[in-house]
């Protein structure tokens, strides 16, 4: 079954670093949750909160991630 999410949205604090589109949206909050991380730009975030939210007809997904520390 095919189900049109419509959009993902990507928040770093209140900033909206990416907003994407998906066609199979449980099989890709399915993989977010079991990664928990995103790259985005090149760069790594960890997933901080996921949040399914109805806008008209369309659920979007919003994503709360934080950046990864880096050690040297």
């Amino acid at each position: 079954m095919e189900n049109n999410l419509g959009r993902v949205d990507y928040y770093l604090k209140d900033k909206c670093l990416l907003s994407t589109n998906v066609k199979h949206w449980d099989q890709y909050v399915t993989a977010l949750r079991a990664s928990n991380t995103v790259t985005i730009y090149k760069k790594e975030y960890a997933v901080h909160k996921i949040n399914m939210v109805h806008d008209s007809l369309k659920i979007v997904l919003k994503v709360s991630i934080e950046r990864l520390k880096v050690y040297d």
